[in-house]
């Protein structure tokens, strides 16, 4: 769980356009870390050498199953994450999700 200790972070401009093309609102999923059946994993395509972005599938109250990527920064000791994106769960999503789930 990352929620002790944590900040979360975004770009309001970014969080504005998340909203608009996916229905998603950075505030109301900070709850995906909180899923013991998440499916996390580094987000090899759009990380850089400077900057690794981290992706999770889980269930939020707000949305249900949904997609976040974030990156992790150390803010002076403490560690902020800082969203990217999120959307609802593609099909694929949710059977990696399931799949996930079954073998827990």
């Amino acid at each position: 769980m990352y929620n002790a200790g944590v900040t979360y972070t975004w770009d309001e401009d970014k969080a504005i356009k998340v909203r608009k093309d996916h229905g998603v609102d950075f505030a109301r999923i900070i709850d995906i870390f909180n899923d013991p059946y998440a499916v996390e994993f580094i987000d090899e395509s759009h990380s850089t050498e400077t900057e690794t972005r981290y992706a999770i599938i889980a269930l939020t109250a707000a949305y249900g199953l949904t997609h976040l990527v974030f990156t992790e920064r150390d803010a002076g000791g403490e560690i902020e994450l800082h969203f990217i994106t999120a959307r609802h769960a593609e099909p694929w999503m949710v059977e990696e999700y399931e799949e996930n789930k079954r073998r827990q």
